[in-house]
Order: C-alpha cells, then sequence, then structure tokens
C-alpha cells in the first residue's frame, strides 16, 4: 500500500463519516439543479465578500491619503489669499468677508450696509426694466414684496409664452 492509496482512504473515510452523519447533504448531492443552485450561491456570495473587502481596503487607502491634504487645506488657503492680496488682486467674497471682521466701529459697518443696499436696489431697478423690455411691459412699479411676487410671476408667463 502506498501513500497515495493511504492518503485516499483517510478522506475518502472522512467524507464517508461526514456524509453519514448529515444524510440531507448527501440528498443534496444527489440532485443536480439543486446543486447547482447552491454552487451558484456560494459562488455570488463569495464574489459579494470579495467585493465588499474590495471596498473597505478602497475606502481605507483613500481616507489615508487624503487626511493630510485635508489637514493642511486651512493653511494653504491662508497662503493663498495672502498670496492674492501681495500681488493686487482684487477682493474676493472671503477676503470681504475677513474685512467686515476686521471692522472696529459699528457706524462704519451701517454705512457699508446701505451703501450695497443702496447698490443692490439700482441693480434691481436694472433688471426690472430689462425684463419689462423682454416681456413688452410698458412700466414696472417696485412696492411690495407681494406685489413684487405677482410681478416677477406675471412676467415670467409672458416670456415663457414669447418662446
Amino acid at each position: 500500500m502506498d501513500i497515495s492509496e493511504s492518503i485516499e482512504r483517510a478522506v475518502g473515510n472522512y467524507f464517508t463519516q461526514w456524509f453519514a452523519a448529515h444524510p440531507y447533504l448527501t440528498w443534496l448531492s444527489a440532485h443536480p439543479l439543486v446543486s447547482l443552485g447552491l454552487c451558484l450561491l456560494i459562488i455570488f456570495s463569495a464574489w459579494g465578500l470579495i467585493k465588499a473587502i474590495g471596498r473597505g481596503i478602497e475606502q481605507t487607502w483613500l481616507f489615508v491619503l487624503t487626511t493630510p491634504f485635508k489637514l493642511l487645506q486651512p493653511i494653504f488657503g491662508l497662503m493663498w489669499r495672502s498670496i492674492r492680496r501681495k500681488f493686487g488682486h482684487n477682493n474676493t467674497t472671503s477676503d470681504r468677508l475677513d474685512s467686515h471682521l476686521t471692522l472696529t466701529a459699528p457706524t462704519e459697518r451701517v454705512t457699508e450696509i446701505v451703501d450695497r443696499l443702496h447698490a443692490l436696489t439700482q441693480e434691481q431697478q436694472q433688471l426690472l426694466s430689462e425684463l419689462a423690455q423682454l416681456t413688452g411691459e410698458t412700466s414696472i412699479e417696485v412696492a411690495t414684496n407681494s406685489k413684487l411676487d405677482t410681478q416677477y410671476k406675471n412676467m415670467y408667463a409672458k416670456l415663457l409664452k414669447l418662446n
């Protein structure tokens, strides 16, 4: 008796005992359609598990590789703003917000707010007159918010009819 026969006998005895202890599995292995279904179920389950492990590894690496950049982003933002200021670029929104935080007197802030509201009112009048020209209205009066809302809705409806 050589080694391969003894290994074959040992493994065969093991499976014979295991199938004897689990007769339901013996029945399943004897029916090919059920066996095929179980094999497909096992294959797709293993495939899903491998994909989930891969996604987990990918997300872990993305987190590890992007964390230093996320931590250094505020520092780069400050450096970028200081470079823009140094070379005389126009103020950005964030620069305007920074300047609002540095204002000391409330009267300066009030003056700035009033100036901004005046500019917005002028821009609103220009946009309303352009909208009136596009829709064929003769004039538009700004009175209250509810009147403005109905005017905007009516003009939008007329504009849609023209198109």
